[in-house]
């Protein structure tokens, strides 16, 4: 009987997915979930096949992407065409509530989520109300080596750490926390939160040089915002201190925000990088909720703009947002 884990994941805050018509109508949908798999195991392995490849780029790269379409499938391009090694289902939908009001503007949250709000434009983003469950499915080919059944389970876990499902997802949109895995309780209080955390940042920060793409490094850092009852309040509180720290509040002006990420309003609006701050929140026991963020800097862009000699100084305001002292394990 070919292998099998069995996952169950809250939403904890509303989840704005979308089909060709903006809506979450179509639920969840395993080739998005599976490109967050994706995304969330290439962040890991980044320093492992670093090594591998004696510390060659562009050869860690080619053995990075090798293993990606071994263990995720890869499209349809000749002698590299491959099936993944396990079939991914969504076992069962999370109740539909739909969420059309949620941000607003002059909030914390209005803050994080632009583009989700309503303009002269386009309508509010409809999305999943928050606080209900959803089941995955993963079914491993027959004789599928255990080490890569333990990559992915182990990616299961990093994906609930940190991250989530939909539009503005690294804001802390459709952020999502792991339940239960093969029925066992994998809910978590803050301690143990980052305890998981920080076990996982002590095997994966030993590569010194910025990895040249999203992934984990030295210069990750990881903090917990705030903490409360609610998780719209403690998404909320989350921007407004982000808010201080980048926005008109703050002493940045102009270029200063860059390196937070583009398109940058009166800058450069064609450019496109996603910020290197990952927001979240997460379900604890007890009914508490925690939003963190995390920071994994990478090279910036291929415009020659911004081809920064120095990526430390070139990032230091938004290194600035993660205190190193509450970050490294």
């Amino acid at each position: 009987m070919p292998e099998m884990l069995e996952a169950t994941y809250q939403i904890v805050t509303p989840m704005f997915l979308g089909g060709a018509n903006q809506t979450p109508e179509d639920g969840i949908r395993p080739p998005s979930v599976k490109g967050a798999l994706r995304f969330w195991w290439r962040a890991l392995h980044w320093g492992h096949f670093l090594r591998e490849a004696g510390g060659d780029e562009s050869a860690a790269l080619r053995l990075l992407h090798r293993q990606e379409a071994r263990l995720f499938g890869s499209a349809a391009n000749g002698e590299n065409t491959g099936q993944s090694l396990f079939m991914l289902r969504v076992s069962r939908q999370p109740k539909l509530a739909t969420e059309m009001q949620w941000p607003q503007n002059n909030t914390g949250s209005g803050y994080l989520g632009y583009g989700l709000m309503a303009t002269t434009q386009a309508p509010h983003r409809q999305g999943i109300r928050e606080g209900v469950e959803f089941d995955l499915e993963l079914r491993f080919k027959p004789k599928t080596d255990q080490a890569d059944i333990d990559a992915i389970k182990k990616t299961l876990h990093v994906w609930s750490l940190f991250g989530g499902l939909g539009s503005r997802a690294r804001r802390g949109f459709g952020s999502i926390t792991l339940r239960q895995l093969n029925a066992q309780d994998m809910t978590l209080d803050q301690a143990g939160f980052e305890v998981g955390v920080r076990n996982l940042m002590r095997e994966t920060v030993n590569i010194a040089d910025f990895p040249p793409y999203t992934a984990f490094s030295e210069h990750v850092r990881f903090s917990i915002l705030a903490t409360d009852t609610d998780a719209r309040r403690v998404h909320s509180q989350a921007g407004l201190i982000y808010q201080t720290h980048r926005g008109q509040a703050s002493t940045l002006r102009g270029a200063d925000k860059i390196p937070f990420g583009l398109p940058l309003q009166g800058i450069d609006q064609d450019s496109r990088r996603a910020s290197p701050l990952l927001f979240h929140v997460h379900a604890l026991r007890n009914g508490q909720f925690a939003a963190a963020v995390l920071y994994l800097p990478a090279h910036f862009h291929h415009d020659p703009r911004y081809q920064a000699s120095d990526l430390t100084a070139f990032n230091r305001d938004v290194a600035r947002f993660v205190p190193a002292t509450e970050s490294r394990p």
